[in-house]
């Protein structure tokens, strides 16, 4: 591959905008090219970098893995939603481990509450429900509580089995959340259900973004 052929397909490869808008069509060779001469300051003539666009095109389908990612989540059972939800951060230490025993035990998980955690390098962060949390609170020392994101929802989208097999699922969840400018908190997964976490002032709009994706109509 010469070297404008891969700096072509580098600018590219960073941009999944352009790579989608490319291959669906919607922008032209000539004036992709024109865009990474000007903008990117690609040295080479107009015709080498159509040349190189039109080889990474070939070679690189990215849109066939998106179309294949939203097949197998149109599949998906159901979606649940859960409001009321707190997510408490805390910081990572010998305490807090202890800790994490007493609040099992407040919460009555067989009764359908929540309790999650996420541990990550410098902190362990619980995601409950929003009666449980002053219980939980009390657990920890002031200082020791590093923020409290509440009015969370969590969205629950059961995928078939075939999604843990599958490159982009949760690309292309992300993405749709994205571009209807709503922030996802926190994600997790716990195959096959996919966890998304919303302030609750866009939990309707997610539930109508992934009921389009999974072709479940709303009442």
């Amino acid at each position: 591959m010469t070297s404008t052929a891969k700096e072509v397909a580098k600018e590219i490869e960073d941009d999944v905008i352009v790579r989608r808008a490319l291959e669906k069509g919607i922008v032209s060779m000539n004036s992709l090219a024109v865009y990474l001469i000007k903008k990117k300051n690609i040295h080479a003539s107009l015709d080498a970098v159509v040349s190189a666009i039109r080889r990474y095109r070939q070679e690189v389908p990215l849109e066939k893995k998106y179309e294949k990612a939203k097949d197998v989540i149109s599949k998906s059972s159901d979606i649940r939603i859960t409001t009321n939800i707190v997510e408490i951060a805390v910081e990572k230490n010998e305490e807090a481990q202890r800790i994490l025993q007493k609040a099992f035990a407040m919460v009555s998980v067989d009764k359908g509450e929540i309790l999650l955690i996420i541990q990550g390098e410098k902190s362990i962060k619980f995601i409950i429900n929003a009666k449980n949390k002053e219980k939980i609170l009390q657990l920890f020392s002031r200082k020791s509580i590093m923020s409290i994101e509440d009015n969370l929802a969590e969205i629950n989208i059961h995928l078939t089995d075939d999604a843990v097999k599958t490159p982009g699922i949760i690309a292309t969840l992300s993405t749709e959340f994205m571009v209807h400018d709503i922030n996802v908190y926190e994600s997790m997964s716990c195959v096959p259900e996919m966890l998304f976490f919303v302030k609750q002032k866009d939990v309707m709009k997610s539930y109508q973004v992934l009921s389009m994706l999974v072709n479940i109509k709303g009442d």
